[in-house]
């Protein structure tokens, strides 16, 4: 029976190690920082919070563009209201994952009116701290998810 105590706790023991959390006051301030930026045009300091993976997809000179061409499909967000909290895992090219936090924004733009569109950003550890991993605009095709 000790036996089986034993060997229970080392088993739990090694499933807890290396399991990552997030700080959910850090992911909303980073989040809520990369909606700024994107709200002020500001490419390069979006850039700068996204995780190191994003690198390998997105070069930095090429950034401002494709923000600009991803924010054709609602347009330019123009101000931002959080409107909901999800927690997640993200799963990685080579198997690994990390827990996440997307934050959904209400948000005016320069061609609808909030509630329209949304804007996510989704955000996980990274070294001893958090950073963007995936964002993306959000149009509404029927209903109104946060009236």
């Amino acid at each position: 029976m000790v036996r089986k105590q034993w060997c229970l706790f080392i088993c739990l023991a090694l499933l807890g190690c290396g399991h990552k959390t997030i700080d959910t006051e850090a992911a909303r301030k980073l989040s809520d920082e990369f909606m700024s930026d994107w709200i002020s045009h500001r490419a390069d300091a979006a850039f700068d919070k996204m995780e190191p993976e994003f690198d390998k997809t997105v070069n930095r000179s090429d950034f401002a563009s494709q923000l600009e061409k991803l924010s054709q499909y609602c347009g330019w967000p123009q101000d931002s209201e959080l409107k909901d909290v999800m927690s997640g895992y993200k799963v990685y090219g080579d198997g690994h994952t990390n827990p996440t936090r997307k934050f959904i924004y209400a948000a005016n733009t320069n061609q609808f009116a909030k509630g329209q569109c949304y804007f996510s950003v989704e955000v996980a550890p990274s070294g001893k701290s958090v950073r963007v991993t995936s964002f993306g605009p959000l149009k509404v095709t029927s209903g109104n998810p946060y009236p």
